[in-house]
């Protein structure tokens, strides 16, 4: 089969498409044929060697955690799955190849109103953003909600999926049209932070108050200035170190404590164990048309590169996808 494989740590060495030995299911997994594969920062953080699990890959590897397609065949113990279902889901990895072994109990049903392009894109950003707001948080009506990074894929989900929750929902964008685009999936308010001191700005939009949570997804370059945004006893939920950034970040300690402020760290890995109950609530949200999903892009297997590059330059609205 075909797929993309990165053969060095290295984001100027490029990726490569190889034919590969055809992968087969393991147990608890369902081989599915990709319509569409979906592209996250965390893949490029692996590949350039600034993420923890890239200590679990070996080069050549092939990079990728989600995937929608049709299932072709079915690992040992797998029930409730027939070949020919339409699905998406979890990867552990090697999403980018032609066919993609999914983890049973993280795949799910794709509705027929969603292509396979779109179904490539919920996994890890709607599936993030509820173990952050619905998990994590228990975020619940009338509280605020601060979307760090709300044109990209978890920031889409974030905001749609709070909005659902009852909660008042600011996003920080870096132009105008990603302030357009959050104000369509729902933000109440957007904040450029290139243009004034999102702290400052939450405190204004709150009367002083201060943020219920934070939905942190560059928290290199935030997350001391979170403690500013947030009201005492507020939440910090920390996702990611922000696209091609380092894993450090300096904090105040004393305005944690001044703020008895949570802070809680996620990673889906962690998130398997509950994907079971995450999935039988969350499918029929999808079912009803709760949420709008955005393909910014979709390239084939041969403009990975490029498609790699588009996400680190950062101006995507949504998501960007990969078909073979």
């Amino acid at each position: 089969m075909k797929a993309v494989r990165v053969h060095e740590f290295n984001m100027d060495v490029p990726m490569r498409v190889d034919e590969v030995e055809d992968a087969r299911p393991a147990p608890g997994e369902v081989l599915v044929k990709a319509g569409a594969v979906g592209v996250n920062p965390v893949d490029l953080a692996i590949r350039a060697a600034k993420h923890p699990y890239a200590k679990l890959v070996t080069p050549p590897y092939i990079p990728g955690a989600e995937a929608a397609g049709e299932i072709i065949a079915l690992g040992e113990g797998v029930e409730g799955w027939r070949i020919g279902q339409r699905v998406y889901g979890r990867a552990m990895g090697g999403s980018y190849a032609e066919n993609v072994r999914l983890v049973a109990d993280a795949t799910a049903e794709l509705p027929e109103a969603y292509s396979y392009e779109e179904g490539a894109c919920i996994t890890v950003a709607f599936y993030t953003a509820w173990n952050a707001l619905v998990i994590k948080a228990q975020a619940g009506p009338g509280e605020t909600v601060l979307v760090q990074g709300g044109a990209g894929g978890v920031g889409m989900a974030a905001i749609q999926l709070a909005k659902r929750l009852g909660c008042r929902v600011f996003a920080t964008v870096s132009s105008d049209a990603k302030a357009e685009f959050c104000k369509e999936m729902g933000a109440d308010e957007t904040i450029n932070y290139r243009e004034e001191d999102f702290a400052e700005r939450c405190m204004e939009l709150t009367g002083g108050r201060g943020v219920d949570v934070v939905v942190e997804l560059c928290a290199c370059d935030n997350f001391d200035k979170d403690l500013d945004a947030i009201r005492v006893d507020g939440k910090i939920i920390v996702i990611g170190t922000g696209t091609g950034k380092g894993p450090g970040a300096e904090f105040r300690v004393p305005a944690v404590m001044t703020k008895d402020a949570v802070v809680l760290g996620l990673a889906v890995v962690n998130l398997f164990p509950k994907m079971p109950e995450l999935v039988r609530r969350f499918t029929p949200l999808l079912r009803e048309g709760a949420f709008r999903i955005n393909v910014d892009k979709a390239s084939r297997f041969e403009e990975a590169n490029e498609a790699h590059d588009y996400v680190l330059d950062g101006q995507f609205l949504g998501k960007v996808v990969l078909v073979p």
